[in-house]
């Protein structure tokens, strides 16, 4: 008796003590590290979302830094709105590089490695190198096709943020059905914005660049000029008479120098402004008005590049509207399977209903039937104790399940 109770509790996987077994505590521990592991792993997948839709928004700021003097016809920098962005791509790349680490320690294949080189590109501070480079050039009194080439390196960086955005969402934890028909109509007008943001932002520092231009093919050597166009250099002496009779913006002059799709952004003043939100938003608006309209608005100039960035504009817009016409297409579908099933469920539900009603009427009436019967037998039956010929003929002739024969034979018997 005293083995078997001993045995029992360890059969259980348990002590006598109630403390659980060695082998099934690390079971549970090893679940709990686990289930801690995919929590961590969840969490760390929506804060590397967030912070790469931060960088993505963040970036495009950098265009908004060189401002126009307009009385000294000079470039300043906003110091602070660069120390701003600056500080905030840095911790943006330091959250890359940590996810980085993670993918290269958990998956290291031949597969992966171009995907790997793409994360080495993206987090590579092109912008904190490539920026200070491109003000300088446009500062300066000599025209350098190098700031063309610059802003293409700046664009392509771009690029595969925004894709890894899209994965990073991909990866994350969703449900079926109208759930993720939402994300994805959220996800689809987040792109949509964010195009408008990096589309005014690209308009407002081509819009600097063209103007520089002008200058620069309007001085050359000219004393007019000076020697720089930088605000902070104090040789700097530009006669600004000569840029605006040179360079007319107020009132233009396509014959002397055409700015194009950038002449209103000259025009509006917000290239002079040093208000962030002001020049930030009536960007923002313009981009946003250019891309849903597919840059029907826009009248270029021959410039080359200018003639680029409008054809970008048109076929962004265009590939954007087709996206969101395939995820409406998809919700629409997903909508009309799910109305079709739940309509099948509740014609099933209906007929269970009907059977399940008929089922109990008729359990009720034959419950009823039975309850008759067998009190008018038992009545028969008080009546009828002592056995004669009318009992048994009243008998025999109420009850269905009796033949002829049997009749004969009774009357037979009582006679």
């Amino acid at each position: 008796m005293s083995s078997n109770l001993g045995s029992s509790p360890q059969q259980n996987g348990e002590r006598m003590n109630g403390e659980p077994d060695i082998e099934d505590s690390g079971n549970m521990n090893g679940l709990k590290g686990r289930t801690k592991r995919i929590i961590h792993c969840h969490v760390w997948n929506y804060v590397f979302l967030f912070s790469c839709v931060i960088a993505a928004i963040v970036d495009p700021l950098f265009f908004y830094i060189p401002v126009i003097n307009d009385s000294k016809r000079c470039i300043l920098l906003e110091k602070e709105l660069w120390t701003a962005v600056f500080v905030f791509r840095m911790v943006t790349d330091v959250i890359y590089l940590v996810h980085i680490a993670l993918r290269s320690w958990k998956e290291l294949s031949v597969r992966r490695y171009f995907s790997f080189l793409i994360d080495v590109f993206v987090v590579l501070p092109i912008p904190q190198v490539v920026f200070p480079f491109i003000f300088k050039e446009m500062r300066s009194t000599r025209p350098s096709e190098i700031i063309k080439s610059l802003n293409t390196l700046v664009l392509f960086q771009y690029v595969p943020r925004i894709r890894q955005i899209y994965l990073s969402w991909k990866n994350l934890p969703r449900n079926a059905g109208k759930f993720d028909g939402w994300i994805k109509a959220l996800f689809n007008f987040f792109l949509f914005i964010l195009a408008s943001h990096v589309i005014g932002a690209f308009w407002y520092f081509f819009s600097i660049q063209r103007e520089t231009a002008c200058w620069h093919s309007v001085c050359g050597n000219l004393r007019e000029c000076g020697n720089s166009f930088s605000c902070a250099n104090p040789d700097s002496s530009v006669n600004s008479t000569f840029l605006d009779d040179r360079c007319p913006i107020h009132t233009p002059n396509p014959t002397k120098f055409d700015f194009g799709i950038f002449l209103e952004a000259l025009q509006s003043g917000i290239v002079q402004s040093s208000n962030l939100p002001q020049k930030f938003f009536y960007c923002f608006w313009w981009g946003l008005r250019n891309l849903s309209s597919f840059g029907q608005g826009l009248q270029t100039s021959s410039y080359l590049w200018e003639s680029c960035f409008s054809i970008f504009i048109s076929i962004l817009g265009l590939l954007l509207f087709l996206y969101f016409l395939e995820n409406l297409k998809t919700y629409i579908q997903l909508a009309i399977e799910s109305s079709d099933q739940n309509g099948k469920t509740s014609k099933e539900e209906q007929k269970k209903r009907k059977r399940k009603e008929k089922k109990k009427l008729k359990e009720e009436r034959e419950g009823k039937n039975g309850n008759g019967k067998s009190i008018w037998k038992v009545g028969k039956r008080l009546l009828c104790f002592k056995p004669g010929l009318r009992c048994k003929k009243e008998t025999s002739s109420q009850s269905k399940g009796t033949s002829d024969g049997d009749e004969k034979l009774s009357s037979s018997s009582a006679m």
